[in-house]
């Protein structure tokens, strides 16, 4: 799973000692279970993550807005992922008026004038499903030096396929392919999933061989992955947060793990054929009972509201998803919607 991040969001910290007691008495932390005011350090407001807890729903919690939670990251450097923070480490709370400038518009404002934007840096290593698999333009037959597993820095040796050039100075990526023959709410779900795992820059390209030098890497590289072309996409997202709804469903992670959880990268059974586009966020629906996830047609059972997701890419009838949030594990087959 490549990691996702946000631009850097630069934030002006204006903090008056007056202004942190009103802050107490009357701010959002006010009776907030595990907030606290570093009187010794006279530092700011202090939370300690829980269980469960993300920046994107702090950022609601605290600031009923989650478009406020790349201050929270960018206030806490020692928050090195915004996608990964622990229970019982402390993050530091800024004040809401020091991010006026950052909030999401009021309605009172004109449409025109709001920017609902979700950044992903590292749009390149999105999976995605499609029917047949991406013609390769090489195979990594090995390491300069004979490593089994492979990452950034390493030079890798490539038999070509014959089906494409592969250019000196060029970017390629770096794939790795299985088949997807599996029954999602009694729907067949066939394709070929594309795992997206490195960069590599094209060396030489003599007749039977070329070489690569490995200039970025999401996950480790092995002999027998696959070369392809670059293909840049835009990773700022235009969101929107009510659109049409779908009949959809989960039908696998990125990585294979069966249980999803905030921040994972998935794929849903609908795609550019149903109207779905980049940037739509869908609410995520599980059965009470897990007998539900085995047919549409039981009406007996309401499913209940247990996540968000984003959409990231599209294909044809497939799309790349990533989890926002979620109060309970995601499975393959529950409903998005």
């Amino acid at each position: 799973m490549f990691q996702f991040k946000t631009g850097l969001f630069i934030f002006c910290i204006i903090f008056l000692t007056t202004f942190k007691t009103a802050a107490l008495e009357t701010g959002p932390y006010q009776n907030t279970p595990s907030v606290e005011f570093d009187s010794e350090n006279d530092s700011g407001f202090y939370y300690t993550i829980q269980t469960g807890d993300t920046l994107w729903g702090l950022s609601q919690k605290f600031y009923h807005s989650q478009w406020d939670w790349p201050g929270l990251w960018e206030m806490n450097k020692d928050i090195k992922n915004p996608h990964w923070i622990y229970p019982g480490n402390k993050i530091r709370l800024f004040l809401k008026k020091e991010t006026a400038r950052y909030q999401k518009a009021p309605e009172v404002r004109p449409l025109a004038d709001v920017d609902p934007s979700f950044v992903v840096a590292g749009m390149d290593y999105a999976g995605f499903i499609r029917k047949t698999a991406v013609p390769a333009l090489g195979t990594i037959t090995r390491e300069k030096n004979g490593k089994e597993l492979i990452t950034v820095k390493d030079i890798i040796y490539i038999k070509p396929s014959g089906k494409g050039s592969l250019i000196p100075e060029e970017t390629c990526l770096v794939f790795s392919t299985r088949k997807i023959n599996e029954t999602i709410n009694q729907t067949r779900i066939k394709g070929v999933k594309h795992q997206i795992k490195a960069k590599v820059k094209i060396l030489e390209h003599q007749v039977n061989f070329a070489t690569a030098v490995v200039v970025d890497a999401d996950t480790e590289i092995s002999t027998g992955d696959k070369i392809m072309a670059l293909y840049p996409r835009e990773n700022r997202l235009t969101v929107e947060e009510s659109p049409a709804p779908i009949d959809a469903s989960i039908i696998c992670s990125e990585d294979d793990t069966v249980l999803l959880n905030d921040q994972r990268i998935a794929f849903i059974d609908r795609g550019r054929a149903h109207n779905v586009k980049p940037g739509q966020i869908y609410s995520v629906f599980q059965a009470l009972e897990p007998s539900y996830r085995q047919t549409r047609s039981s009406s007996e059972l309401t499913p209940v509201n247990i996540g968000k997701l984003i959409v990231l890419h599209t294909e044809e009838t497939t799309s790349t998803v990533l989890i926002l949030s979620s109060t309970k594990e995601i499975h393959p087959g529950d409903e998005v919607r």
